[in-house]
C-alpha cells in the first residue's frame, strides 16, 4: 500500500502541469531582438480563465488587443480599425507551452511546438519569463510581472464584437 501511495504522490509530482491555476493576471513586457540586434519592446497585460480564455492586451508602443477562446483567434487592431480571425493553431498558446512544458531544473521548463524551443521559468509557482526564437529568428523575452493567480475574472474580459467599420480579415 505505501508504495502504491509513493507511485501516486511522484506520478503528480512528475506529470502535473507546471503552473496550477484557474485564472491568472499579469503585466508583461515582451522584447523582440531581431537578427542585426535592434529590439521593440511591447508592454501590455495578460488574463486567462481556464484552459480556453486567453486575453493579450498590448498598450505599447501600439494598441493590440489578442483574443483567443477554445480554438479561435481574434485580433483587435483600434488604431488600423481591423480585426483578424484564425485558428489557434496559427497562433501562439500559452496554455499549451506552460502545461505541457518539462522540467529541467529547479525552475526552468522547456517545449518543443512546431520545431520551436520555448525555454520557461517559474519561480514559486509563479510565471516568470517565456523564451524563445520565432520562425523568423527574432529572439523573443515574455516577461511577467504583477502576477496573481485565481481571482475572480468575469468572462466578458474575453469578449469582443467586432465594430461596422472594421476590416475583416480571415486568416
Amino acid at each position: 500500500m505505501k508504495v502504491l501511495i509513493m507511485c501516486l504522490f511522484l506520478s503528480n509530482i512528475l506529470f502535473s502541469a507546471p503552473l496550477e491555476f484557474q485564472t491568472l493576471s499579469s503585466d508583461f513586457k515582451q522584447i523582440v531582438k531581431n537578427k542585426s540586434g535592434s529590439e521593440i519592446l511591447y508592454k501590455g497585460e495578460l488574463k486567462i480563465k481556464g484552459n480556453d480564455k486567453i486575453k493579450w492586451n498590448y498598450k505599447t508602443p501600439i494598441k493590440k488587443i489578442v483574443y483567443v477562446n477554445k480554438n479561435k483567434v481574434l485580433i483587435d487592431e483600434p488604431e488600423l480599425e481591423q480585426a483578424i480571425t484564425s485558428s489557434l493553431s496559427n497562433e501562439l498558446n500559452i496554455i499549451k507551452i506552460i502545461n505541457e512544458s518539462k522540467k529541467i531544473s529547479q525552475n526552468e521548463y522547456e517545449n518543443m511546438i512546431d520545431g520551436i524551443r520555448y525555454s520557461i521559468t517559474i519561480e514559486n509557482n509563479i510565471l516568470k519569463t517565456i523564451k524563445y526564437s520565432d520562425e523568423l529568428g527574432n529572439k523573443v523575452s515574455i516577461i511577467f510581472t504583477n502576477f496573481i493567480k485565481n481571482s475572480l475574472i468575469n468572462d466578458d474580459v474575453f469578449l469582443f464584437k467586432i465594430p461596422s467599420n472594421y476590416d475583416v480579415i480571415r486568416k
